[in-house]
């Protein structure tokens, strides 16, 4: 090949290259010292380009309008750069140049300029995870590459991506020849800490969640621009190579990891918006709902949202408390406090809403992805907020108590909490799920039974049979409508077979009761800002 025809291959990236093509490109580059200085002078002007277009630090209206343009078009079409329909015609060729050569620069070793480097993909945008790839496509991963060693064992933050609500930091460990390691931390013993502080080292208070191999730090509200993300780690726990996929044994490393890494907010912070809401509502069932805040950031959109219960309700939450711990400290050895029972239950209830455009579209709701993610909004809309439903578990005192074999000549009928039900027939099965570490006996007892259920209760939740094992309870349909009573299996694990067990009384209890308050009307209306 020769340089001409390098050069006019390279300009034609706006097609896909054949198996032969690519290769002759590769060939003719990995050789020629001409074309290798034209691809990096390429790549050193497109990134003088590219650095134009970003004024970060400026929270200028125009700014925030390409950002928020480029999300809603990341959320229509993930498959498509948002920069290919942003940047001028020109800058996108020369940045598919870049793109394009980028991989064959790295397969055959030419590079060995540190700008080529700053090109390598954000791990964030190979992520499953929508607003980890949102982040990490629009640029708002800060790269950190920071590593610490220890005994051998090198602990490595080498990008976290952050905007004003979250910070997704991923840790991996390695040993000094970089073979990586199948380790993991946690954070919440004394072994380990990872907190936030100020530029003068103040506390600062996050929730922090570990999922997807990620450290997830909920930021509150008004936090500062420049902060500093502090790591203290002296256990981690190694998987034991020697063990089975399925036995996950692990051997605890103690040594000392430490790193504080500088964090600035300053780029994502000039891209979000907010929309003060300020409301307060409490529902008929005694559950105070405050909406605080929309906040639109370059990486996701989120209804600040909190719920607790009024003192009303939280006295009825204590007297179902004392009735729990009667019914539990009357079968079982290890006795509780209704305090005890009190703590375990949560005082927030889960509150499903969901935001809809004019057209009654929903634009957000709380079935996105970690539980309150979701995709931008468009600009000058109108919204309207509305609660579908509250769904709270409280402390279950229920109670049940029968003889298996006796079903099959008369049903057991049973009251609690405006339910009823009817246990109609008892037979014993091999356990469908015999490895089970529950499954002593090999067998499981069947009992068919009809549930009528009190319009605002869903499920009971946490069974148990006295002496046997864990009950589980599947229903043909949980829905609310004209099909109740609701047929019912109630499957008691490690039941014994052969032995008479079931001409013996059998108790029942449950540890918690799912309620479900449709009867909440709460809306309001939102208007979304110009970008």
């Amino acid at each position: 090949m020769k340089c001409a025809d390098c050069i006019r291959r390279i300009n034609q990236v706006d097609r896909e290259l054949s198996h032969e093509e690519g290769r002759q490109l590769q060939d003719h580059i990995a050789g020629c010292g001409h074309c290798q200085s034209i691809l990096l002078q390429e790549v050193d002007e497109v990134e003088a380009d590219l650095s134009k277009p970003w004024p970060i630090v400026s929270a200028s209206d125009p700014f925030t309008e390409k950002v928020m343009a480029e999300i809603l078009q990341v959320e229509e079409q993930q498959q498509e750069s948002l920069r290919r329909k942003k940047w001028p015609s020109r800058l996108w060729k020369r940045a598919s140049i870049t793109a394009a050569i980028l991989l064959l620069a790295l397969t055959v070793g030419v590079v060995s300029s540190p700008t080529l480097a700053n090109y390598v993909t954000s791990i964030f945008s190979e992520s499953f995870i929508v607003e980890m790839k949102r982040g990490g496509d629009l640029g708002f991963s800060q790269k950190v590459n920071q590593t610490v060693t220890d005994q051998g064992i090198v602990m490595l933050v080498d990008e976290i991506l952050v905007d004003p609500l979250k910070m997704y930091v991923p840790i991996r460990f390695f040993t000094e020849q970089q073979k990586e390691l199948e380790a993991s931390i946690e954070f919440e013993n004394k072994d380990n800490r990872i907190f936030l502080s100020d530029k003068n080292g103040k506390y600062i208070g996050t929730e922090v969640d570990h999922s997807y191999d990620f450290e997830t730090l909920y930021l509150p509200k008004n936090v500062p621009n420049d902060l500093i993300l502090n790591l203290k780690v002296t256990r981690v726990d190694l998987r034991d190579e020697s063990s089975k996929e399925d036995e996950e044994q692990v051997n605890p490393i103690y040594e000392s990891w430490h790193m504080k890494i500088p964090v600035s907010l300053e780029k994502s912070k000039s891209a979000t918006q907010t929309i003060p809401i300020e409301k307060t509502y409490t529902s008929p069932q005694g559950f105070i709902l405050v909406a605080d805040r929309l906040v639109l950031t370059p990486i996701e959109s989120k209804l600040i949202l909190s719920s607790k219960m009024s003192e009303q309700e939280k006295a009825r939450m204590e007297s179902k408390a004392e009735a729990r711990m009667k019914v539990h400290n009357s079968f079982y050895p290890d006795k509780i406090t209704a305090q005890e029972v009190r703590d375990s239950i949560r005082t927030n209830a889960t509150v499903m809403w969901e935001i809809v455009d004019e057209t009654g579209k929903v634009v957000m709701d709380t079935n996105g992805a970690d539980g309150e993610f979701y995709g931008p909004i468009e600009p000058n809309k109108k919204l309207t907020y509305r609660t579908v439903y509250i769904q709270k578990a409280e402390p279950s005192d229920l109670l049940m108590t029968f003889t298996p074999a006796k079903l099959n000549e008369q049903p057991a009928t049973f009251t609690n909490e405006g339910n009823t039900l009817v246990l109609k027939s008892f037979r014993i099965e091999p356990d469908p799920d015999p490895d089970s570490d529950t499954s002593a006996s090999g067998y499981v007892g069947i009992i068919e039974a009809e549930i009528n259920y009190h319009k605002d209760n869903l499920v009971y939740y946490r069974m148990d049979a006295v002496g046997l094992g864990s009950v589980k309870m599947e229903e043909d349909d949980l829905s609310k409508d004209s099909k109740r009573p609701h047929i019912s299996t109630i499957t008691i694990r490690n039941f014994p077979k052969g032995k008479g067990r079931e001409n013996q009384p059998v108790t029942i209890t449950a540890s918690e009761l799912i309620r479900e308050y449709e009867n909440v009307d709460w809306s309001f209306d939102i208007v979304s800002p110009a970008h």
